[in-house]
């Protein structure tokens, strides 16, 4: 094997290895910002089931703060009467 062969050879070597590492880095980073993904739609995914449940209970909670008001008022007003 003259110097020539053996440089070429070298050469090989280190480009696969170089190549190697930089797939084996690209992997990782998109397997992390996978996570981030997975992480910020957990997020909004909970955001939006608590406005979807109060928008079903929207209903309910404003009868209870309604009864609420008119329970203040009525109490105010027999207050005045007295």
């Amino acid at each position: 094997m003259n110097g020539l062969e053996q440089t070429f050879y070298i050469m090989g070597i280190i480009f696969m290895s170089l190549t190697f590492l930089m797939i084996l880095a690209l992997v990782v980073a998109v397997l992390l910002i996978r996570r981030k993904i997975n992480k910020i739609h957990d997020t909004i995914e909970a955001k939006i089931d608590s406005i979807t449940s109060l928008a079903e209970h929207g209903g309910e909670l404003s009868a209870l703060a309604g009864k609420a008001l008119m329970h203040s008022a009525k109490r105010a007003f027999n207050k005045s009467k007295k």
